[in-house]
């Protein structure tokens, strides 16, 4: 089965194992790590068109070392990728007014329009940007499909299915070292798109452009921050910079200086998330990331990305040695509430 009927769990135990997540986070908060600047290096290259042993060994190489990483060669069309870049700058081309009547934002739902509402832990600010997010499950994106453009709904379903097909790959070339005591095949039956369970999400992001501001404002395009899920895939555009990652704290190998992501051309940015690291008892940790305000010539141009967030079904019990189980519904809901008021 794909993930079995959850018991009735010790939700108060499990959600202190959440707060100490949401934790890492808010110690960044004007913290000399969570606002040094990054350094020049290139996270790890894996191309998944190699022998599987390889590819295998490559990932849980980048996975353990940095927890980010860049695949190549990994089966999503290149054009399915520009035509949902496409739809996402004509949608975010409306107004604020007519963008939130297509699809009004519902936190409860993870799904929907929101704009400079998240407000990371790590900064207490609102994340300098607005975001479109559609999540895989029956009903979710009832009346929330934008019409306009007519190619939202497909190309953003076209996307959809080829992100999520390579993060299930990702995710079964990770499991047997990441859990071994895990059936064959559970990480990736964990997360389907549109049942009445799913939580995997599409998110469409827009920086708009910036005036240079001043580090003690404590602004961020993205402040500092773990994913939820399991793990992320982040479609960048060649020249439009600032996404930067650091180890997890909780990380035994030394340093913790942040690095730049740039963009690699054919190439999805992936990271691991905090699902994953605790279904993993510690053995991959999730990865610290944020956006860094434009500077320079940037600051006159918008910036879009897309997400897709790998995360487990609700019904699915997230166990471990380590920590309390706890079902990934419970868990997700847990972060969404620490980061929208509403």
């Amino acid at each position: 089965s794909r993930c079995s009927c959850p018991p009735r769990l010790p939700i108060d135990r499990a959600m202190a194992a959440v707060d100490a997540d949401v934790a890492i986070e808010a110690a960044l908060r004007g913290s000399v790590m969570g606002n040094s600047a990054a350094i020049k290096a290139a996270v790890p290259t894996v191309d998944m068109s190699g022998p599987a042993a390889e590819v295998e060994a490559a990932l849980w190489a980048a996975a353990t070392q940095v927890g980010f990483f860049t695949v190549v060669n990994h089966g999503i069309p290149q054009e399915t990728i520009d035509a949902a870049f496409r739809a996402s700058e004509q949608f975010f081309a409306h107004s604020r007014e007519e963008k939130a009547a297509m699809s009004p934002f519902a936190s409860e739902l993870n799904s929907g329009y929101e704009f400079y509402s998240q407000v990371r832990p790590s900064t207490g600010t609102p994340d300098q940007k607005e975001s479109l997010q559609i999540t895989s499950r029956t009903g979710t994106m009832d009346g929330r499909w934008p019409s306009s453009p007519e190619s939202f709904e497909p190309v953003s379903q076209d996307l959809m299915t080829g992100a999520h097909q390579l993060a299930c790959r990702l995710l079964s070339l990770l499991q047997p070292r990441a859990c071994p005591d895990l059936e064959p095949g559970t990480l990736a039956k964990a997360h389907t798109l549109w049942t009445e369970d799913g939580q995997c999400t599409l998110r469409m992001l827009h920086y708009p452009p910036a005036p240079p501001v001043d580090k003690s404002a404590g602004l961020w395009r993205a402040g500092p921050h773990t994913d939820w899920c399991c793990c992320t895939l982040l479609f960048q555009r060649p020249g439009e910079a600032g996404l930067e990652c650091a180890a997890n704290p909780r990380a035994t190998a030394p340093g913790h200086e942040w690095a730049a992501v740039d963009p690699v051309p054919g190439g999805i940015a992936v990271n691991i998330g905090d699902m994953l690291s605790r279904w993993s008892d510690g053995r991959l940790f999730s990865n610290l990331h944020r956006v860094r305000m434009p500077v320079g010539d940037e600051c006159e141009r918008p910036r879009y990305s897309i997400a897709f967030f790998a995360q487990a079904d609700k019904g699915c019990v997230i166990k471990s040695q380590k920590s309390e189980p706890i079902t990934a519904g419970d868990y997700l809901l847990g972060r969404i509430k620490s980061n929208f008021s509403k």
